[in-house]
């Protein structure tokens, strides 16, 4: 699966989808790490980092501290540092979510951004997330491919590598399951407008595309 999801995300990033990504995820991002509450001098943890601009984000709040990001995809970690290079609180590694290559209680923060649901074993990603962060760290993903928000159902079939389509009860369960305490969920809103002439490519049609929004993101937390 790791093989599969690293030639799947080489492709992305040498078709140049890296920008694209950032632009459609960055607004829920955003308000997402400005949850996590990241101090200047943080250790924060960024898994299935894709191009870095969530792990430059937080390293303009942990400007005294060090962010790190993972992910499995070479081609990604590649333009992520490229990209990155003005940050010197920054560093990049391939790697896999199910296995990080970081000691115990090396992080206070840790985040990830739509890729938890491509792992195969998400307890296993989450258990190890979970080691690496320090006593009370805290960790949050976001998702927008999830059962409550049915237009999303459509990337399933779209995507070349499986996903796990899962609700946010169950989502909240693997939490729990893999250790973490003072698990919540909740949902975030982008308010970017829809063009009105939409011709499709992510949604079939823009009233797919209104209801995605309306349904919003999937935001969920845990504390090791």
């Amino acid at each position: 699966m790791d093989e599969r999801l690293r030639l799947e995300f080489n492709d992305w990033a040498k078709a140049g989808r890296g920008a694209g990504m950032e632009k459609g995820h960055r607004p829920i991002g955003e308000q997402a790490i400005e949850l996590l509450t990241i101090s200047s001098t943080s250790q924060v943890l960024d898994v299935g980092c894709g191009s870095g601009w969530a792990t430059r984000l937080m390293a303009g709040k942990a400007h005294t501290g060090r962010v790190v990001g993972i992910d499995i995809s070479d081609e990604m970690i590649k333009l992520a540092q490229e990209t990155s290079t003005s940050f010197s609180n920054v560093k990049f590694y391939v790697g896999s979510a199910e296995k990080l290559p970081f000691k115990d209680s090396e992080f206070t923060h840790a985040f990830s951004m739509e890729s938890l649901y491509y792992y195969g074993d998400i307890v296993a990603a989450l258990r190890e997330i979970k080691r690496v962060l320090q006593a009370g760290g805290q960790f949050a993903t976001v998702v927008d491919l999830y059962r409550e928000n049915p237009p999303s159902h459509q990337w399933v079939d779209q995507l070349k590598v499986p996903v796990q389509l899962l609700s946010s009860a169950q989502y909240v369960s693997l939490f729990e399951s893999a250790g973490f305490v003072n698990v919540s969920d909740r949902r975030l809103y982008d308010s970017t407008p829809i063009p009105a002439q939409y011709n499709g490519g992510t949604f079939k049609t823009r009233e797919d595309y209104i209801k995605y929004k309306e349904c919003g993101s999937l935001m969920v937390s845990g504390e090791a």
